[in-house]
């Protein structure tokens, strides 16, 4: 090789570093998005994104993108741990989402930092069809979805499709006008779901757990659809405590080989009450449905 050409690859391997270290360096720890952003921007306070799908290149693994005024920042597919915040507003980090899922969840590298936070968001279908949903975990760790509206979907609210063991914790999250409120199974090991303060209304079925799930439900209100809560997989077992299940066509469903435990809670006004393996633990009350069903088994709760 002549001195000159040595020199040449010198220098392009020089530029490539270059360039890997300052893309490095672009991505920060938090980055911001606004109404009036532009998505070549930094995404900094001062000079924001425009779009959470701007962003996020912008920001590195475990960071956070944070709005900062009221605003359509477009659907989004996460591929690595990060937190959106949408603000201290109701709502301020608006989703408009017409034929797509409004936030897909999909790290592929399974690593035990991948958790995923969404917070203070609101996240509307459109009604439009193709059975999106607002969010869709579908490979990951760990998701925290809190204070989040979602609406007008065609498909899940929350559709958790795992092929993996994952954990998905829901606070103070209302879901309307969904044909599925909470969706949620795995082909291996178990999709835990915990989720509190829920309200869950219009829908095909409010909360199905369907094979390998162990679901947790506290302090929530379902109504208004077809099946409040169901089973229809093998191995998943759903636990409720203070929850309202009312106006459903059958308030809570247990079948496909699994079985829901209720306690403290009100099943009133559906067509049917309870249907297949449900059980009593303590407190509950079965009225005012025009077909009350019977539990499975009524145990005190210790």
């Amino acid at each position: 090789m002549n001195r000159s050409g040595f020199t040449i690859r010198i220098l392009a391997a020089l530029v490539i570093t270059l360039a890997a270290s300052t893309f490095a360096n672009a991505q920060a720890t938090r980055t911001w998005v606004s109404g009036v952003g532009d998505d070549v921007n930094p995404c900094s306070r001062t000079a924001p994104c425009k779009t959470f799908a701007g962003a996020i290149s912008k920001t590195a693994t475990g960071g956070e993108i944070s709005v900062l005024d009221p605003g359509p920042y477009g659907t989004l597919t996460i591929t690595k741990a990060i937190t959106v915040d949408g603000g201290t507003g109701d709502g301020w980090g608006s989703v408009l989402a017409t034929l797509a899922n409004g936030f897909t969840i999909n790290i592929t590298t399974n690593l035990t930092s991948d958790k995923v936070i969404l917070r203070n968001l609101s996240i509307n279908g459109n009604n439009s069809a193709g059975g999106q949903s607002g969010i869709r975990f579908l490979d990951g760790a760990e998701l925290v979805v809190e204070n989040v509206d979602i609406f007008n979907f065609t498909g899940s609210g929350i559709n958790i499709l795992q092929t993996q063991s994952s954990n998905t914790t829901i606070n103070n999250v209302r879901i309307d006008n969904c044909v599925n409120g909470i969706t949620a199974t795995t082909s291996v090991g178990e999709a835990v779901v915990m989720a509190n303060n829920v309200s869950i209304q219009k829908f095909t079925n409010g909360v199905n757990a369907i094979s390998n799930v162990r679901f947790s439900l506290y302090d929530s209100v379902i109504a208004s659809g077809t099946t409040g809560i169901q089973t229809s997989g093998a191995n998943s077992i759903i636990s409720v405590d203070d929850l309202y299940v009312s106006y459903c066509t059958t308030g809570i469903s247990g079948g496909g080989g699994s079985s829901i435990n209720v306690s403290d809670s009100i099943i009133a006004q559906n067509s049917t009450g309870v249907s297949g393996t449900v059980n009593s633990f303590e407190g509950n009350s079965l009225i005012n449905n025009t077909t009350p069903g019977t539990f499975s088994s009524t145990t005190i709760k210790q």
